[in-house]
């Protein structure tokens, strides 16, 4: 075989675009596999932290274990680089189809995996508006639980759903209600099966209170809720476009129950909301 002596750089560089493509191209192909599969690993701690208080431990450890990851494969591939400075003889797969057909892979493959973990485990949104204030502020970043007990609506959850009015767009609420249950709100006092309902979540900050042949929002039904469906409100009530005025959310339609807030940024202040990164949503 000819030889090609390797050069450090250009394994280093292949190892920072994609750990194990450095060990590849240093003719370690079982070695460049193992990096490339490693990852994988990360996903049953990632579930474990979905229904724990961990999050925030999850997240520093995460973030801990993926500079680790990316150093210790930068390095084995400088390392292993060096040594064959002066005299390397060619891999069967030492080439450049063999590199981009692993490239590709590794993106097809990559996407493929992230797709199948948000439809069916965990995935991630930026909240963009005020309606579940003080729960949820403009900039909270959130981890939502996919699995298909997580679309079970349960009273008290905050669900992702598809916007019965665009589906196309998805909305997060609180279930105050599931099929079977009736629903009324006399002078913005929410009552299920006719008993009022402690709320510590909910916040009114418009003293107004608008009549029902006037606005849905301060008083509301009684209505029955259908079996196959649930009732959602905002948690900012005075404030937030809900199941008073579009209606029911099919059951179907239901994508996942918010679990916590991951990152949280203030655009007002330009600052990170540190005391809210890893609270757990109740």
């Amino acid at each position: 075989m000819k030889n090609k002596p390797r050069k450090w750089w250009i394994a280093g560089l292949l190892s920072l675009f994609e750990p194990g493509l450095g060990q590849i191209y240093n003719g370690q192909a079982l070695k460049g596999l193992i990096f490339l599969l490693l990852p994988l690993f990360f996903l049953p701690v990632l579930f474990f932290c979905l229904n724990s208080n961990k999050i925030l431990y999850f997240l520093i450890t995460f973030a801990l274990l993926t500079t680790l990851y990316y150093i210790i494969s930068i390095g084995d591939a400088i390392y292993t680089a060096r040594k064959f400075k002066t005299e390397y003889n060619l891999k069967k797969y030492n080439n450049l189809i063999i590199y981009l057909g692993v490239i590709v892979l590794i993106f097809v493959s990559n996407a493929a995996i992230s797709d199948y973990v948000k439809n069916n485990y965990v995935q991630a949104y930026k909240i963009p508006a005020t309606s579940n204030e003080p729960t949820l502020l403009v900039g909270d970043h959130i981890v939502a639980d996919r699995r298909v007990s997580a679309r079970n609506p349960k009273r008290g959850a905050l669900i992702i759903f598809e916007f019965p009015e665009d589906p196309k767009k998805d909305f997060v609420k609180r279930v105050v209600a599931i099929g079977g249950d009736t629903v009324e709100i006399r002078d913005k006092l929410l009552l299920i099966n006719s008993e009022p309902i402690k709320e510590t979540y909910a916040i009114y900050n418009d003293a107004t209170i608008f009549s029902a042949d006037q606005n849905p929002r301060d008083n509301f039904g009684p209505i029955t809720v259908p079996e196959t469906a649930c009732f959602v409100l905002g948690d900012n009530r005075d404030q937030s476009y809900d199941s008073r005025f579009w209606g029911f959310v099919d059951n179907a339609k239901i994508k996942g129950t918010v679990k916590s807030i991951y990152w949280s940024w203030d655009n007002k202040k330009a600052v990170v909301r540190w005391n809210r990164i890893g609270a757990q949503i109740q």
